[in-house]
């Protein structure tokens, strides 16, 4: 099934929502927000913590207590002190999330998507391209999103430039050859989402304080991207607590600890273990 971003033009969905994960200072918090936009696959959120493109948030809808996964896709700054729009793609859930009358019809606009002059700030070329993920009135001086450079070769963030874009989209739009068909949005993000987060089992162990003395844990990856870490274990780890991971442990190995942040635990019904999710802070 086709992942569904078009928000630009849809009606505004007001629903609460309690998001946790890491701000933009590194420090874990725990908020209560709102929705503006709401697809199946895609949100935009009203946050008083200001956080960075391409990291992960836990988003838990408060009237079904259902929750997932959500990488931030884009963000506006503009604001100082909040509260910040921030468009949120979903990678894992945990269930249904959203009751199926949650959903707006007539989610296409007559107007067609925004379009904006975009500025990687790693190599600075220029692209204008159509939004459809993004709320035009979030088009601006302080956004900034999180996509795929060609010259790169990576996700990098890309900043909403001051020059105004043409009236059309120019055929500069993604270097792609005059052959191809332009990607499409849904194809774009599923691409993302198979860049971000990778399946991967391998051999973790994580070290901690724990009333006053050095905690060790051994345990297996559920999933790994650039930013975290998903694993499973016997222990149980405090929400906002400091840890230290090696990965791939390797018990004959040396032990090169990373710094990170335990921002979520899960007990699944039915598993043995629980699952950890934490954020490298390195």
């Amino acid at each position: 099934m086709e992942r569904n971003h078009t928000v630009a033009g849809s009606p505004e969905v007001r629903l609460a929502v309690r998001v946790r994960g890491m701000s933009h200072e590194h420090r874990f918090f725990d908020e209560l927000a709102s929705t503006s936009r709401l697809t199946p696959e895609f949100i935009v959120i009203r946050l008083q913590e200001k956080v960075d493109p391409d990291v992960e948030l836990h988003v838990t809808n408060m009237r079904t207590q259902v929750g997932g996964t959500y990488r931030v896709a884009w963000i506006n700054a503009r604001s100082v002190g909040g509260p910040y729009a921030v468009g949120l793609e979903l990678l894992d859930r945990e269930g249904e999330i959203w009751e199926p009358d949650s959903f707006p019809t007539g989610m296409e606009s007559p107007l067609g998507p925004p379009v904006a002059l975009l500025e990687c700030l790693l190599c600075h070329q220029q692209i204008s391209t159509p939004l459809p993920e993004v709320e035009a009135e979030c088009l601006g001086e302080g956004f900034t999103i999180a996509r795929h450079c060609d010259s790169c070769r990576a996700t990098t963030s890309w900043i909403f430039s001051v020059e105004k874009p043409h009236a059309e989209v120019p055929q500069r739009m993604e270097s792609t050859p005059a052959h191809s068909a332009p990607q499409k949005a849904g194809s774009f993000f599923r691409e993302q989402r198979l860049k971000g987060r990778a399946p991967i089992r391998m051999p973790i162990k994580t070290i901690r304080h724990k009333y006053g003395a050095m905690v060790f844990d051994v345990g297996e990856t559920i999933n790994v991207s650039r930013t975290g870490v998903y694993f499973a274990t016997n222990q149980t780890y405090e929400v906002g607590g400091s840890v230290k991971i090696v990965m791939p442990y390797q018990p004959d190995g040396v032990d090169i600890a990373v710094p990170a942040r335990v921002v979520r635990q899960d007990e699944p019904q039915g598993a043995t273990r629980k699952r950890v999710a934490v954020h490298l802070t390195s």
